[in-house]
């Protein structure tokens, strides 16, 4: 065999890149997993049924590829949102549109923008396909820049909402603004939407540059089965369709998500209860006089205050102490804007009052200590 090197064969654009990290998955049981904004509570009934229905008695339907295209999904897609189904595309979760829509909409020629901070997903595959990235910081508070993302040259700007790491959510009348004042693709990435006011998805009729991205990953209690979706104008969902796998979407996650997305009733009750406890969450963090960003979503950014500090290190020491009685958190230790942070997934009244028990626990050691 003639000699091999692998790093000589590794893409230019791949070769000095680091790969997304996601949220700790632990092995073994007794976790409270508060770390990786998943849906507390298990998916409609209705998901299981329609699974088995997909699978009949013997399994023989999964020796056939599943519908290309995932038409009966993407026709739920658009009547969940009130859009006609060719608007709609169906994918392996959000994550795969988001990949779509870099892989047709940017190269080397083609620059991105995003806000700062936002989904750190963005810059990964930005790297991936060879694209500048600009990351345009918001300003006190929250606000955002418009005349940077305008006047930006990027070809597809990125737009999270509700915002991660931070959950702080932005009206329609925002999405429209940006959709109406900047020249290239704008990409609503609304993974959250299900815990906020609205969703823009309707306004990919009006705005013929706008995509509107969700997933049944955080909302709908289906992030073990992958489905995401976009809401665009037929023009934009042709050249998703250019770009993506031949069968994006297994036959039992089209199922899972037609089911799901057809059972509003169970979601509209479950998200409210997610809601609820992130008000009594939120009212947790006021009586410790703890800071947080007041979240559109279903996780809540804080940084734990003590003796009137803040900082990475009193975060780091809070992070560590929650994982040590099982609590799993979101840390981001390497970024120096959020580092003082924490981000905290709403999960079910009983595992909040594990978490609110141990971050009392935490105070009381540590002032014993002084």
């Amino acid at each position: 065999m003639k000699k091999f090197s692998l790093k000589k064969r590794i893409a230019g654009s791949v070769a000095g890149m680091s790969g997304y990290v996601p949220g700790e998955q632990p092995a073994g049981g007794n976790w409270i997993k508060l770390n990786t904004n998943e849906f507390p509570y298990p998916p409609s009934p209705k998901v299981a049924e329609a699974i088995l229905a997909e699978l009949g008695d013997d399994g023989a339907s999964l020796r056939l590829y599943p519908n290309p295209s995932s038409q009966n999904l993407r026709r739920q897609i658009g009547k969940y949102f009130g859009v006609p189904a060719e608007f709609a595309f169906a994918a392996n979760g959000s994550d795969d549109v988001l990949n779509l829509a870099v892989r047709a909409f940017a190269d080397a020629s083609l620059s991105i923008a995003t806000l700062d901070p936002s989904y750190s997903l963005y810059p990964v595959l930005a790297k991936m396909q060879g694209a500048k990235i600009l990351q345009i910081p918001f300003k006190r508070n929250m606000q955002i820049d418009f005349e940077r993302i305008f006047s930006s040259g990027a070809n597809i700007f990125f737009f999270t909402n509700p915002n991660a790491p931070t959950g702080v959510g932005f009206g329609a009348e925002t999405v429209e603004k940006i959709a109406s004042g900047f020249g290239g693709i704008v990409l609503v990435d609304e993974a959250y939407a299900p815990f906020a006011d609205c969703s823009c998805a309707p306004l990919a009729e009006k705005y013929e540059n706008l995509i509107v991205t969700g997933t049944a990953s955080k909302g709908w209690g289906l992030a073990g089965m992958r489905v995401g979706w976009a809401v665009a104008n037929p023009a934009i969902i042709e050249v998703l369709d250019r770009v993506r796998d031949s069968y994006n979407l297994d036959r039992l996650a089209q199922a899972a998500g037609a089911a799901a997305l057809a059972d509003a009733p169970y979601y509209a009750q479950t998200c409210a209860a997610v809601i609820s406890e992130r008000a009594d969450t939120e009212k947790f963090f006021d009586s410790v006089s703890w800071k947080y960003y007041k979240s559109s979503a279903n996780f809540i950014f804080f940084r734990p205050v003590l003796n009137g500090k803040t900082g990475a290190k009193i975060a780091k020491d809070l992070f560590e102490f929650m994982r040590s009685r099982k609590i799993l958190l979101r840390y981001f230790p390497n970024d120096k804007k959020i580092s003082d942070g924490i981000r905290l997934t709403i999960g079910t009244p009983k595992q909040m009052a594990s978490f609110k028990e141990a971050a009392l626990e935490w105070l009381r050691q540590k002032r014993e200590r002084i």
